[in-house]
Parts: C-alpha cells; structure tokens; sequence
C-alpha cells in the first residue's frame, strides 16, 4: 500500500512539475514577445560630428569616421529592470558623414543611445544601464585621442521596421570631451622636449586630475554631459611617450570651468613645472602653448 501511494506521489509530483514547465515556458514565450521587438538589421544613415579620425590645422581640428569604427548602442526605449538591449554598430564609410550598421532589438520609435567609441554599459548596480569614461591609458598622439579617447553621444529614432531590417534617423553627434595639444618652452623661450606629462588641479601633483566620470544615457542628448571640475581623484594624469618630442603632446581632458591646472613635464634634461588658469568646453580643441620652470636637471 506504501508502495503505491509512494508511486502516486511521484506520478503526481511529476505531472506538476510538467505542467509547471509548461507553463513557464509559455510565459516566458509571452514575456519576450509582448514588447513586439525583435532583433533587426538597423541602418543609420549619415550620422555626423565625430573625432574617428583627426587632422591638426593648427587651430581646428578637422574629423571624418573611418570605415570599420565601431560605436556602442543602447536601446532606451526597452531598458527596463530586467532587460538592456546594447551592441555594436559599425561605419560603412571613411567621411565626414557615415551610415552605421549593426544588428538591434527594436520596433518602430525605438531612442537609441549611440556612444563612441565603443564602451560597453555597467551590467549590474546602481549604476546598471550607465557608461564609465576614461581619461587613462592616454598615449599623446592624435591618431589615438581621436580612436579611444574622444567621446561623442547621439541618439537615433527607428524610423521604419520591416521583418528583418530597421532604419532610424541620424544622430547628431555631441562631443563630450575637449581636445588639447600642449606645447612647453622654457624661461628662454627654448622649446621643451616632452617625455612625460603630468596634470593636476592646484599648485602641485597632490590633488590629482579627475580619471573617470559615469555617463548616464538620454533620449535628450543635451541631459548627457560631463560636468565642469570633477573631483580629483588623488592621482594626476599622466601620459608617457615613446619617444620624447617637442612637437605637442595630444591630450582629451574633461571640461574644466576657472581651474588652476599644475603641468610636470620630465625629460632627458630633468624636469619641468608650471601652472595655468583653464577653461575647457567640450568640443572645442585647444592648442595651448605654456611656459615651464626648470625644477631638477638630471
């Protein structure tokens, strides 16, 4: 008798455990279809304003994406507690303007948030959904400023869907950062070769230079900034060539509104020191030229 009502149990105990299954299955089929989104070829045509590709004309810089320049996405419209539709999106074209292409969970009238260069979202937190830039890692050059380290926000609207295609209007590129080329002569005037840069606010390098700033994502690019004078975080940026060089040293700063920046500049020769009230948009380049004190001589 144990036996059998033992055999009964389970046989129901497995027959609820099906229809369980079941029944999750199907919600969970409801739940991923109910927003009516499904993953799309989207194409975004002409989308402006960027620093892909940088040329120095002394007091501009003018910009053009290159064919390949990938850009992170991040659909607005279906983020939610649980879901964050985000991916890469690639140019098609070395221009001015350029049509980005790449594969989105949409539906018409989809916001799509567009960040160059690429930088993944934060997965998990507070911050879940955000964007983290850095200021690290810089190398001095133009070619790499432009690539890795000069941001730019757009937003797109899908525009039409069919079954496996999507269109969305351009975005209008908003830069984030400001560009700076720095150039350093001494009390003589005599041009100073530049090994290492160092920055901070104030009179020395104790205060440091901002490093990061979290980016939070809008359907309205003029909410997404990088607010003036971050706080320091306690270490100076600094940027170390291969070889040292007088001729300018490519730097993507974060805005700056009436800050004293300290500059430290080390060569062969020793090193370097001097200080300068700063304003910094962003968008705008600055090609800064500052005299330095010599402080050791090596």
């Amino acid at each position: 008798m144990n036996i059998i009502q033992n055999k009964t149990l389970i046989a129901l105990s497995f027959l609820s455990l099906c229809t369980m299954l079941t029944a999750c299955s199907a919600d969970d089929e409801q739940t991923m279809n109910t927003d009516g989104r499904s993953v799309r070829q989207l194409s975004i045509a002409e989308v402006p304003l960027t620093r892909a590709t940088l040329t120095d004309n002394a007091n501009t810089l003018a910009a053009a994406w290159k064919a390949g320049d990938h850009a992170t996405y991040l659909n607005l419209s279906s983020f939610t507690s649980y879901t964050m539709d985000f991916g890469t999106l690639t140019a098609s074209s070395s221009e001015a303007t350029s049509a980005f292409t790449g594969e989105v969970r949409c539906i018409m009238g989809d916001k799509v948030a567009f960040l160059y260069p690429a930088t993944s979202p934060i997965y998990v937190g507070e911050d879940r959904g955000k964007f983290i830039i850095s200021l690290a890692h810089q190398t001095g050059l133009l070619a790499d400023m432009a690539k890795d380290f000069h941001y730019v926000y757009g937003v797109a609207e899908v525009t039409s869907v069919t079954e496996a295609t999507a269109t969305a209007t351009r975005a209008e590129m908003k830069p984030l950062l400001a560009a700076c080329k720095f150039t350093f002569k001494d009390g003589s005037q005599n041009p100073i070769p530049v090994k290492t840069l160092s920055i901070s606010y104030g009179e020395d390098l104790s205060a440091g230079f901002p490093q990061t700033c979290v980016l939070s994502p809008n359907a309205d690019p003029a909410q997404v900034y990088v607010p003036d004078n971050l706080p320091p975080a306690g270490t100076p940026l600094s940027i170390t060539l291969d070889t040292e060089t007088t001729d300018g040293i490519y730097v993507a700063l974060f805005p700056i509104s009436g800050q004293t920046l300290f500059f430290s500049v080390t060569n062969s020769n020793g090193t370097y020191t001097g200080t300068s009230a700063a304003t910094l948009r962003a968008g705008r380049f600055y090609p800064a030229a500052l005299t330095l004190s010599q402080i050791t001589q090596l």
